[in-house]
């Protein structure tokens, strides 16, 4: 074979493995993610709980991609994110929430579908208090920088019970 045929079937080979889709993770890296996820979701639980926004949002993505949607239907992205907890947060005197259970979906390129749900707990600065018996949210986590963040958020309550 001459070796200019030859170079041109590396470079061409070369290009068709660098541009394959990613593939479904392994069951062990499937494993590894839902522990890492879980520890992300323990720390937002424990967040909301202190109230500390700024622990809170460090698993958000800071990014034009990121997409929150509220219980109200609202779309938002981070900076709404953030605003809204701000401001939720000023309201409270204490939050507390609890998980009853979580799932995962695992999509190609270290993308992880993350659904919790579970119940919360809260008291106003005014004395009210309330519960949310059903709260479910859907977090979709991708490896960012060799961290875990979420790129999408969608948020489903059922009513207050005063």
């Amino acid at each position: 074979m001459k070796p200019a045929l030859l170079m041109l079937l590396v470079v061409l080979f070369s290009f068709g493995c660098t541009n394959q889709e990613p593939g479904p993770m392994s069951l062990q890296e499937q494993e590894v993610a839902k522990k890492e996820i879980r520890e992300v979701a323990d720390r937002i639980l424990q967040s909301l709980n202190t109230m500390d926004v700024e622990t809170l949002l460090r698993p958000y993505w800071d990014s034009p991609d990121f997409v929150l949607v509220s219980p109200d239907g609202s779309i938002g992205n981070y900076q709404t994110a953030k605003n809204g907890t701000v401001e939720m947060f000023k309201l409270l005197a204490s939050l507390k929430y609890t998980t009853v259970r979580d799932e995962f979906r695992f999509l190609p390129g270290k993308t992880v579908i993350y659904a919790w749900s579970g119940k919360s707990e809260f008291a106003f600065k005014t004395g009210e208090q309330a519960r949310i018996d059903t709260y479910t949210i859907t977090l979709v986590f991708r490896k960012v920088d060799n961290s875990w963040k979420i790129v999408y958020a969608h948020e489903s309550a059922s009513p207050p019970v005063e």
